[in-house]
Parts: structure tokens; C-alpha cells; sequence
């Protein structure tokens, strides 16, 4: 499949939508205003969450952040903006914070390939878990750009921080972008002090 038949989630959307509007409703009409009129007449309507858009809306969007906002680096705008969706999504009334178990980032982890397949209609993501506080992921995709690896990265860190994480070290060992057969992401951690009490205590 490619990206211009890929679909993606409204929660991908709407996250980065969130992101923008955090800096500012102004910032937000300014970014939109740069890109195609049917794109911004989309965006401006109703997202849904569980409704499928095309992948090159969300691209197009990104893009125009990219051009608009004022970051040292892509690679700085992108692992925030991975950070926000897992913020957004994970939180509050997000709609993947059933997948949050507070102090049991595994739980979370573990689920990662159903959270993945429930946004994206190509690819897929593994789990695998490989020690108390660490684990590994593999997403494989037909087509692969770094800043999907970014975001990626973003996600991880922020979302393994949301399931009581802490010192989160998050590394992309191989990446599909530079010809490998899959991004594998070797993610680490410290329990959190619940976590760490509940174990001491034998619960």
C-alpha cells in the first residue's frame, strides 16, 4: 500500500491539531492557511477520532508545521510533536488511556502493536519484552521517512513516562528509512516510586 492510499486515525490528526493550538489559535489559522484549500476546508471542519483520513492530510499538515513554527531542528519538532500525541491520547479522556496501567509500563508496551494497528491501515508493530524494566519494538512499513521515526521515538519516551517510567531511555537500533526490514526501538527504564514500593513490599 502506498501513502497515498494509506489511511490514518482522526486521533493522529487531532493530536497534531492539539499540539498547534497549544501555541496559540493564531499559530494554528497561520499553518493551516498554507496549505491546500480542500485540506484546510478538512481541517477546519469536524475530525472524528475514529474516522480514517488519508496519510498525506496528516503529511501535508506536518509539513506546513515544519515550515511555520520555529525549532532548532526537524528532529527537535518531531519528537515533540510524538510526545504531544501520547499526551493527548494516553490522558485525560484520551482515547488509548485504557491501555495505561499506572507503574506498569509493560502493560502498555504489550498492547503497543493493537494501538499502532488501530490508526494506520498499513504496517504493523511487535512487542517483545526483554527484561523487567526493558523491551523491544519492531514497526515495519512499506514506506518509512525519518520523522515517522521521530515521532515514533517521541511517543515511546512520553508514553512509557505516562505508565510511571522514569529515566526513560528510548534508541532506534535499525530503521526502515535507511534500508533495514524493519525500525526497532530498545526502550529502558526505572520503576516509578509506586512501582518500586510495591515491589519492595512483595504486592
Amino acid at each position: 500500500m502506498t501513502s497515498s492510499s494509506e489511511r490514518i486515525k482522526g486521533t493522529l490528526l487531532l493530536s497534531r491539531l492539539k499540539f498547534l493550538r497549544g501555541k496559540g489559535e493564531a499559530t494554528l489559522e497561520r499553518v493551516i492557511a498554507t496549505l491546500p484549500e480542500q485540506d484546510q476546508r478538512q481541517l477546519r471542519g469536524m475530525i472524528l477520532p475514529s474516522s480514517w483520513y488519508p496519510l498525506e492530510l496528516l503529511r501535508g499538515l506536518e509539513g506546513a508545521m515544519v515550515a511555520a513554527l520555529s525549532y532548532g531542528s526537524r528532529t527537535e519538532l518531531f519528537l515533540e510533536m510524538g510526545r504531544a500525541t501520547a499526551t493527548a491520547n494516553l490522558t485525560g479522556t484520551g482515547s488509548q488511556r485504557v491501555y495505561v496501567r499506572p507503574g506498569d509500563p509493560h502493560f502498555l508496551l504489550r498492547h503497543s502493536p493493537y494501538i499502532y494497528a488501530s490508526s494506520h491501515t498499513s504496517g504493523s508493530r511487535s512487542y517483545e519484552s526483554t527484561g523487567e524494566h526493558s523491551a523491544v519494538l519492531r514497526t515495519t512499513r512499506p514506506e518509512v521517512r525519518r520523522e515517522d521515526c521521530l515521532t515514533t521515538l517521541g511517543w515511546l519516551r512520553r508514553a512509557i513516562e505516562i505508565a510511571g517510567g522514569r529515566d526513560v531511555r528510548v534508541v532506534e537500533t535499525r530503521c526502515g528509512s535507511e534500508g533495514a526490514p524493519h525500525c526497532e526501538y530498545r526502550c529502558e527504564w526505572r520503576p516509578g516510586v509506586t512501582a518500586a514500593a510495591t515491589n519492595l513490599s512483595g504486592g
